[in-house]
């Protein structure tokens, strides 16, 4: 079964605390231009240590850059509620769409590993951060 069902079957009506696991920052296009986002690894619900999915991306809001510069590994706890969206791409000729599921909206943001953590720099330093992550 894949993983995101596992999140389908939470809900949407209740918030939950997850836990995972920070790889890298990353960017996408946006309607504002380029956003930073953030990557967790084996995101799992803490109150049964259950996997919920291996990755799930998130924008750079502000309660995650309250966290600092992340390094690799660092634990992140985190409440949110999950969603349904739609995966992939449709036109008119082509639907190659599918649903998928997400956990949206997190708040009460905390690292629970990694120490003491510099705070995030501004957009372009962070910006170069990333795509020396990326691409070296």
């Amino acid at each position: 079964m894949n993983a995101r069902k596992h999140l389908a079957r939470l809900g949407s009506d209740d918030r939950h605390r997850f836990q995972g696991t920070f790889e890298r920052y990353g960017l996408k296009s946006g309607y504002r231009g380029q956003e930073v986002t953030l990557l967790l690894r084996e995101v799992r619900l803490l109150r049964d240590n259950r996997l919920m999915t291996d990755h799930l991306w998130f924008n750079l809001t502000k309660g995650f850059r309250q966290l600092g510069q992340l390094k690799r590994g660092d634990v992140i706890q985190f409440d949110g509620r999950v969603n349904s969206y739609l995966k992939g791409y449709q036109t008119e000729l082509l639907a190659e769409a599918t649903i998928d599921y997400q956990v949206s909206w997190p708040t009460k943001i905390t690292r629970v590993s990694g120490g003491v953590r510099a705070p995030l720099p501004d957009w372009w330093e962070l910006i170069s951060i990333i795509h020396r992550g990326n691409h070296g």
